[in-house]
């Protein structure tokens, strides 16, 4: 594999956590504040880059991108989608939370034996 093709599939795979977690904030039953969960999902750290004519890359970790590290012609840019990870491990960990509670008040209290 080519490190264009590497550069390439980094550009092509930042947006699918932040689209995983908007579908996951925007069918979430009692999430409050779901507009600000919303656009947390769109959060980036960092960014990496890469010249596609000459296979150059860098990563540039002071930075915060909202809505992905933009773009620029003849060169592939990706981002870490930090804010989709942590509304996605947010959301799973409601979700265990919810599922303990439900298990705990469904469960029959044991009955002393005589």
């Amino acid at each position: 594999m080519t490190a264009q093709t590497l550069g390439l599939l980094a550009a092509l795979a930042w947006p699918l956590p932040m689209i995983v977690a908007l579908f996951m904030v925007v069918r979430a039953p009692a999430l409050k504040f779901r507009l600000i969960w919303v656009a947390f999902c769109f959060v980036g750290v960092g960014a990496f880059w890469m010249d596609t004519a000459t296979g150059h890359w860098g990563f540039i970790p002071a930075t915060i991108n909202i809505l992905g590290p933009g773009s620029a012609p003849g060169f592939f840019k990706a981002c870490i989608p930090i804010g989709a990870v942590v509304v996605i491990a947010m959301l799973q960990k409601i979700k265990s939370i919810r599922a303990a509670a439900l298990a705990a008040k469904t469960e029959k209290p044991l009955e002393p034996s005589a």
